[in-house]
Order: C-alpha cells, then sequence, then structure tokens
C-alpha cells in the first residue's frame, strides 16, 4: 500500500486525525524528556518515517537552534518520501528543511550502513512491528547509538491477544477476517494483516482500497531479553506513567537507552 501514489495518498491523509496528532505529541513529550541533558548538534533519524514530519514541535524547535542538529527521515517508499516533502513544504514548516534529510531505504538497511554509534535518538512511530528480525534490529541498534544515545518508539500492539479491530483498522489473522467477540493469541514473531478503514473510528464507512499490510508481533519479554542481550536498558509501557501524568489516552512507548 504505501508504494502505490493513490493509496498513500488517501492514508496520509486519514492520518489528519486527533488520535495521530495526539500520539505525535506523547511521542514528543517522551522524547524530550528523554534529551533534555543532550545538547545540539543532535544526530537523529525518524525509521520508518512515512508522510508526516510535520509533527515532533518541540524536538524540531531543539533542532534549528543553533548550533544545528540533523535528523534523517527513512522511508523505504519512494511515495512516502514524497509526501513527507509535501508536507513540509510550506510557510509553517521550512526551517525544517535546514535540518532534515529525505533518505530512501528500508530499515535494517539503513542502520546497517551506519557508522558505529553515529546516533543520538532514534525515533519510531508504529514501526517497529514492521520489523521481522527484531534480533537483528537489536543489534543494530546497541552498535549504531552513541553511549547515552536513546530509542523511542509508539507501539500497536503488544498484548497478544489480537482483537479484530482498532480504532483505524481491522485485523486479520492468517490471512481472515474474524468477528468482532474473538480474539487470537499471537506468539513472537507471528505475522498478521491489517487493513484501514476508510474513515478513522468508524468502520461502518468500509476500507480504503488498496490499504493493507502486514506486521509482525513482538512481545514486552522478547523484547525485553533482546535488551538485556546487547546491553540496553529498557522501558515499555503507558506513556502517563513515564511522565507521571494522570490524564490522557493511552499510548504504549518502547524507550531504549544505550548507557554503556
Amino acid at each position: 500500500m504505501y508504494f502505490n501514489r493513490s493509496v498513500a495518498e488517501k492514508f496520509a491523509e486519514l492520518e489528519q486525525n486527533e488520535k495521530n496528532f495526539k500520539v505525535a505529541e506523547i511521542v514528543d513529550a517522551i522524547i524530550m524528556s528523554e534529551i533534555k541533558d543532550m545538547k545540539n548538534p543532535l544526530f537523529v533519524v525518524e525509521l520508518g518515517g512515512g508522510a508526516h514530519p510535520d509533527r515532533y514541535d518541540k524536538l524540531f524547535a531543539q533542532l534549528i537552534s543553533e548550533p544545528c542538529g540533523h535528523m534523517d527521515w527513512v522511508d523505504v517508499s519512494p511515495v512516502m518520501i514524497d509526501l513527507a516533502k509535501k508536507y513540509i513544504d510550506n510557510e509553517k514548516y521550512k526551517e525544517r528543511l535546514k535540518v532534515i534529510k529525505f533518505v530512501e531505504d528500508g530499515i535494517l538497511e539503513y542502520l546497517e550502513k551506519l557508522p558505529v554509534e553515529k546516533l543520538d535518538l532514534v525515533i519510531m512511530k508504529y514501526a517497529v512491528d514492521f520489523i521481522e528480525d527484531l534480533d537483528r534490529f537489536f543489534e543494530l541498534i546497541s552498535k549504531k547509538l552513541k553511549v547515552g544515545g536513546k530509542l523511542v518508539a509508539s507501539l500497536g500492539v503488544l498484548d497478544p491477544q489480537l482483537k479484530s479491530i482498532s480504532t483505524n483498522t481491522r485485523f486479520l489473522y492468517n490471512g481472515e477476517e474474524f468477528p468482532e467477540d474473538e480474539v487470537k493469541t499471537l506468539k513472537d514473531g507471528d505475522s498478521f494483516t491489517v487493513k484501514f478503514f476508510k474513515v478513522s473510528g468508524d468502520p461502518s464507512h468500509g476500507y480504503l482500497e488498496g490499504a493493507e499490510t502486514i506486521k509482525y508481533y513482538h512481545s514486552e519479554e522478547e523484547m525485553t531479553e533482546l535488551a538485556k542481550k546487547y546491553k540496553l536498558d529498557i522501558s515499555v509501557g503507558d506513556w502517563k506513567e513515564m511522565l507521571e501524568v494522570k490524564e490522557g489516552i493511552s499510548q504504549l512507548i518502547l524507550v531504549l537507552r544505550k548507557i554503556i
């Protein structure tokens, strides 16, 4: 779906909804908490970036301040890269062009090409579950983060009990839809299919034609074991607990920290 221009454009516009903006604000808040002791110039990468660098206002404000930092905006789809350029091609976001570079590449392929200890910060918004080989990903993150570097990622599916419907999507198990009153139990490494609704939060309008993708399930236990294996500190949980905030939507966040 991310390589079909018509579908990708409709999907990118579908992401212009209240929940998506709130999740981006949450990720931005976690980022600023994690990098509060870091100074420019920071080297930042958004992996699986998609169409919306018109987010992360606080982070970009820091990157733009002198001495300027840098962000690689990485996506495997040339269509998504084109859309990302479009969404900041205006007066409001023009300063971001000073610090952002658009890179067409896969997540693992991009990381493999980087020098060791290059990255201060890695951002992933609902992109961890696109990675099939999570062991290799954790190994690369451990190598490419600087000591003190961080990864901040929003997570979609962490509970192995896969429900058939979420706010924006229907999930398929073994390629097939299943009733709303059923759940399917996933194991680490299992794949599942995601279909996107035309209207966020309203399945009655049907699906966005062609908007379908495959993701992989990774449990908190798997991520914790891999963090230990590659000497990364890990936090997984709702953002409100991380920032000690009482109110707000629920959103799972993964933070990895290279401490040695």
